[in-house]
């Protein structure tokens, strides 16, 4: 059972995330945050120090929250086929989420914290080695085709990149999204 300090943090990141995805990255202030949480900025200053240590944290969850879900695939010996198409409706979720506005927010970040462009570097390559190495998984149990799972790994992430980013301004249809993730599975998994 977590901690109610556990509780109030995951509200100031969970409310944070609304705040980040509803302004962008550059115009949320830490005062924003405290009215948001109906906390005092003592009670914000208590769990963080500022708006960039909240993104910073909400990146590394979301970036630690999908390597172990793809470790415990594996390790449980889960289908590749169905570890793709989990992955593919997540994006297709993600685009279509009323919190598409927080991938803005994250190329805002890059942008804006020059400080944090190695971070940055760091996050988007081990995005691209997840995906890779859930390619070669696939490959492994002859579910996948035999590819260039970085070359693919990273086509599918700009595709993705780029439609989420795109999506706050763009109408992009549930059409449009279901026809790049057949081309996805048609590159991919092997029917044979």
């Amino acid at each position: 059972m977590p901690t109610k300090g556990e509780q109030t943090r995951q509200f100031i990141i969970d409310t944070s995330i609304r705040l980040f995805a509803d302004k962008g990255y550059s115009d949320v202030t830490m005062k924003d945050i405290c009215e948001a949480c109906n906390l005092s900025r003592g009670g914000l200053y208590r769990h963080f120090n500022s708006t960039k240590e909240i993104f910073i944290n909400i990146l590394n969850t979301h970036k630690d929250d999908s390597q172990n879900l793809l470790d415990k695939g594996i390790k449980e010996n889960i289908s590749a086929k169905h570890m793709l198409e989990y992955f593919l409706q997540q994006q297709k979720n993600d685009i279509k989420s009323k919190y598409c506005g927080l991938n803005f927010a994250i190329h805002e970040f890059a942008f804006v914290e020059k400080d944090q462009r190695d971070y940055m570097n760091k996050r988007y390559n081990s995005a691209i080695t997840m995906l890779s190495n859930l390619i070669d998984y696939g490959q492994s149990k002859c579910e996948f085709k035999k590819c260039d799972s970085k070359t693919i790994a990273i086509h599918i992430m700009f595709l993705f990149d780029s439609m989420k980013t795109s999506s706050p301004v763009l109408k992009i249809t549930n059409e449009d999204i279901d026809n790049q993730i057949s081309i996805i599975k048609d590159m991919v998994i092997s029917y044979e």
